[in-house]
């Protein structure tokens, strides 16, 4: 039996005052309200954006800049000409004024609206999910957990669609009218994730001069999603599993615990089993989110989807932007179904959406072709640098290598003997990364990012052996 989905609204909103109305209003079956912050706003799929505007007006030039066929909507505190008028100019299309009722509020948005049509992918999300069994049996374990209250554990690779999951999940729920509040643990800095996520009393730190609720607060009555929790500090995970068994918290500075009502969803592209054993997930933790498990298989492995979804991503942007329709010749499309594409249908969409912009598709072919033989440009290094004296005595006499000056001698021979040092402290501690970096000297997040360099190096060794 089908049903009309909800509208999708975002907001960034900056008080108490304004995320009380706009919440009040939108809490019914006929909105879904997802709340953003100001530094994370693109990507949200949403047909409204609601922006508090106080003082300063770059958020929102920023928002009008680069969203295209999305209106945006500016909350204003109070009666100004002044800021009315240059939010009309930034590229507002509707102004509401606060305090407004919620009956005015949504007959704002249903007025703007009206004439907006609803994109394809509202229809449940079809296109992205094609026939592959996988992808079925994906829809099938979707619909039977999603009028639960449990706990779900999304995984797969980047740019596979997680969050379009996470949505879906949202949006087939019981919860589908409350608000769905999306938190990038990886995108946030440690320190601040967890006044994030829980909120904090006025005094609480340094510059706390108001209170602010977290997101968890935001979501009462509805769905968090929390994207990449693999890469949240195990200190944080042990408050986080307390919220999920106890549904409650207290805010940074708070002397009384604040109870919620919340269905968490996580995703995650880490092999969480392996953190568990590294010491750097908590065991308790990852049984408690790993209820259902919803594993989302790589556009490489459903090639059949490929095609699907090239002429999706073609007629909406070609819509978005009034351009004409767009199509491939049938050697690019014998090139893209071939491609092996690490970052999914993120990269698919991108290279759809720069076709549909500035066309150049002997541009592309040469890109695929070089990326296919060579690997994708972005995450594949240099091959690792040569310890200096290699660099110096390799070469006959009279012979100048590229890149042998004083200085890229000095940075490879530094790279050498601190690639030597990190892994003789990883192998005396057992690979322990968070003792590692207290004798490193180094913060664990730094200790991290030089792991990952030297796992680069060797893949591309072993590529050139190869």
């Amino acid at each position: 039996m089908s049903q009309t989905l909800p509208i999708r609204v975002a907001a960034i909103l900056a008080s108490q005052a304004a995320s009380a109305a706009i919440q009040h209003a939108l809490l019914a079956p006929e909105f879904a309200l997802t709340l953003i912050d100001s530094d994370h706003w693109r990507g949200v799929p949403a047909e409204a954006l609601l922006v508090e505007v106080e003082d300063d007006l770059a958020v929102l030039r920023s928002i009008c800049d680069e969203v295209t066929g999305t209106p945006i909507v500016v909350l204003l505190r109070a009666a100004r000409a002044d800021l009315a008028f240059a939010a009309s100019k930034a590229g507002a299309k509707e102004l509401i004024t606060l305090p407004a009722g919620p009956d005015e509020i949504r007959q704002s948005l249903r007025g703007l609206l009206t004439a907006q049509p609803r994109t394809p992918e509202r229809q449940g999300l079809p296109v992205l999910f094609g026939n592959h069994p996988r992808m079925s049996e994906i829809r099938d374990t979707i619909s039977k957990v999603a009028t639960t209250s449990a706990t779900v554990l999304i995984r797969g690779e980047s740019g596979v669609g997680k969050d379009i999951v996470a949505r879906m999940i949202y949006e087939q729920s019981r919860r589908s009218g409350k608000p769905f509040v999306k938190v990038n643990c990886a995108a946030i800095p440690d320190d601040l994730l967890e006044s994030e996520l829980f909120g904090y009393e006025a005094g609480a730190f340094t510059g706390a001069t108001r209170s602010k609720p977290g997101r968890f607060e935001m979501a009462h009555t509805g769905t968090l999603f929390l994207d990449e929790i693999g890469e949240m500090q195990p200190a944080l995970q042990a408050k986080l599993l307390h919220v999920l068994q106890d549904g409650a918290f207290s805010r940074l500075g708070a002397k009384q615990d604040v109870a919620v009502d919340v269905r968490v969803l996580c995703a995650t592209n880490k092999l969480l089993e392996q953190r568990v054993t590294e010491g750097l997930f908590r065991e308790d933790l990852f049984y408690r989110i790993n209820v259902v498990t919803v594993h989302i298989p790589p556009l490489r492995e459903r090639r059949d989807e490929i095609g699907p979804l090239i002429r999706h991503f073609l007629d909406k942007y070609a819509a978005i932007y009034g351009r004409e329709q767009a199509f491939f010749s049938q050697e690019a499309m014998a090139a893209l179904l071939t491609y092996s594409w690490p970052g999914n249908i993120r990269e698919l969409e991108n290279l759809c959406k720069r076709f549909v912009i500035v066309g150049g598709e002997t541009q592309i072919l040469r890109e695929l072709t070089s990326r296919n033989q060579h690997g994708p440009a972005a995450p594949v290094p240099a091959p690792p640098p040569p310890a200096a004296s290699a660099v110096l005595l390799s070469e006959p006499a009279g012979r100048q290598p590229a890149g042998t000056n004083l200085l890229e001698v000095g940075k490879r021979a530094a790279w050498q003997a601190e690639r030597r040092l990190i892994l003789e402290t990883l192998e005396a501690v057992r690979w322990n990364r968070k003792v590692a970096a207290q004798r490193l000297g180094i913060s664990y997040r730094s200790l991290r990012s030089k792991i990952e360099q030297i796992d680069r190096d060797e893949a591309a060794k072993r590529h050139l052996i190869a």
